[in-house]
């Protein structure tokens, strides 16, 4: 199944409200992707199984908009008729946010399955518009930090490990936190590798190994988006689903409401590749703890790692699960 290429095949109905050009999703007889009138692209839910009373309400985001039990005319197979759907619209012409919105919507659409019970659905869908409702926050992360982690995690041997130990939340202290292993991702665009710490990201626990990851990040018309990033992210996930939703669901919560202008930027990766460099926590210069008072919190300096040792990741002793992913 690829949702991209299905909805490149549909062409725009005729001016009529309601009225959709759409093609069934092979495997997935419940659901439908069509192109409404003003083209957009929509996924028709179909209701035969009580979706009807889906605990959901009908409601309206910025690009996100869901109504149920809505009698369609439908157009596939050369020809037409009318049936029930629960409508979910993506209203915005952008290519690169319609192709995001369809490849989330075909994991959601792999999430619920070929037969899907009352409460998979429900669940499923509430998951699916959190992500959508997110995009009216305030951006949390440039995209250039963004797409320094995406651009670690694709290349590591083990993506699957590092998206399981992906920060959640933005804000939290490290990007990679698998406890006593972490990974703190800095990005420089000026080509110097000075970067800005927290005295938590330089001071961890006793029993703890960070590594930073210091990558130069150029924009570049020839190179690769967020939204390609994420797809090539996406193939190596195979079918952990949950690992896609997060993929997901971190960008949206990383970009919020500045995901239509950022995710098309595009960014060389062959200089992120030839620049990575790794750096033990131990060989940063920093402010020591005990020269910061009890009293004083949230501090942050800039190190400068030109002259940095830099760390071998294959001579790395008595390396765990996280750092064995990189």
């Amino acid at each position: 199944m690829n949702l991209i290429d299905l909805y490149d095949t549909l062409s725009i109905p005729e001016n009529n409200t309601n009225v959709f050009n759409a093609i069934a999703i092979p495997e997935y007889p419940e659901f439908r992707i069509a192109i409404d009138v003003e083209g957009n692209a929509v996924l028709l839910l179909s209701v035969t199984k009580r979706i009807k009373d889906i605990s959901l309400k009908n409601f309206r985001l910025k690009y996100l908009q869901l109504q149920q039990n809505i009698e369609c005319k439908i157009s596939e197979n050369g020809g037409s008729r009318l049936q029930t759907f629960t409508v979910i619209t993506f209203r915005s012409l952008d290519r690169n946010l319609q192709e995001y919105f369809l490849r989330i919507a075909e994991t959601l659409i792999k999430t619920i399955g070929a037969n899907p019970t009352q409460q998979q659905v429900v669940d499923a869908l509430k998951r699916f518009i959190e992500v959508f409702k997110i995009l009216t926050d305030s951006p949390t992360n440039t995209v250039n930090g963004l797409w320094a982690e995406l651009f670690l995690i694709d290349n590591a041997s083990n993506p699957q490990t590092l998206l399981e130990y992906w920060h959640s939340i933005p804000e939290e202290k490290f990007d990679f936190n698998a406890g006593t292993e972490r990974i703190e991702v800095k990005s420089s665009s000026t080509f110097e590798r000075k970067h800005i710490f927290s005295s938590e990201q330089l001071n961890p626990p006793a029993d703890t190994q960070v590594l930073i990851a210091s990558i130069f990040v150029k924009q570049n018309n020839s190179g690769l988006n967020i939204h390609q990033l994420t797809e090539s992210i996406s193939e190596k996930l195979g079918r952990d689903y949950e690992l896609k939703e997060k993929l997901n669901s971190i960008i949206c919560k990383t970009l919020g409401s500045s995901l239509e202008h950022s995710i098309g930027i595009k960014f060389d990766y062959e200089i992120a590749k030839q620049s990575l460099r790794f750096y033990k926590h131990q060989d940063i210069s920093k402010i020591e703890l005990v020269h910061i008072p009890t009293e004083v919190s949230e501090v942050r300096y800039k190190s400068d790692l030109t002259e940095t040792k830099q760390a071998d990741i294959n001579k790395l002793i008595n390396k765990q699960k996280l750092f064995n992913a990189i």
